[in-house]
């Protein structure tokens, strides 16, 4: 007799559906490794990390449905949805890579998002963060807050931009800008 091999979800549910969760994470991650420009399979990561919030694989998981989001255009709403959901799910205990959560600040700062793109950019301006996309994400919240009028707000993170990026473009031209 031969018996039907189920495919990667519909095995992983089963998993889920016996508390196997992260067996179920682990499965859906090696799948997402042959396909991994299916957000349908990202969301699914996503959803069943909630299962193990403070697991890394959860985190992983996150890292590639935020990205891929980003990357297909999905609307900011959707994406700051998500991303409250993560927040949320995980406590605050946010692990996500210092690229991701830059773009991420820029998704928030261009949507309106003002409270989620401060603190993240923030968090990160605390830890000194230092990569070239971290400029993307200071310069959308000066030109956001700029835009309604909260000239003082912008100051810290001008000075961050002179202080830590000095001879960048965006510095100069940000710094340029009579407000």
């Amino acid at each position: 007799m031969f018996f039907k091999r189920l495919n990667p979800i519909a095995r992983a549910e089963q998993y889920i559906a016996k508390g196997k969760y992260k067996k179920a994470m682990k499965l859906l991650g090696k799948t997402f490794v042959k396909y991994p420009n299916s957000l349908d399979l990202a969301r699914l990561r996503f959803e069943y990390g909630k299962y193990i919030p403070f697991d890394e694989l959860h985190h992983e998981a996150a890292v590639d449905y935020f990205n891929l989001q980003m990357r297909f255009d999905v609307s900011g709403e959707k994406i700051h949805g998500d991303f409250v959901k993560y927040m949320t799910t995980t406590q605050g205990r946010i692990n996500l890579d210092d690229t991701t959560l830059s773009k991420l600040a820029v998704v928030f700062a261009t949507h309106g998002f003002e409270n989620n793109a401060i603190y993240i950019i923030n968090s990160m301006m605390r830890k000194e963060t230092r990569i070239e996309s971290f400029v993307d994400a200071l310069v959308a919240i000066i030109n956001y807050l700029d835009e309604k009028g909260a000239y003082k707000k912008t100051q810290s993170y001008k000075n961050y931009l002179k202080w830590h990026y000095p001879d960048h473009e965006m510095t100069h031209y940000i710094l340029g800008k009579t407000n």
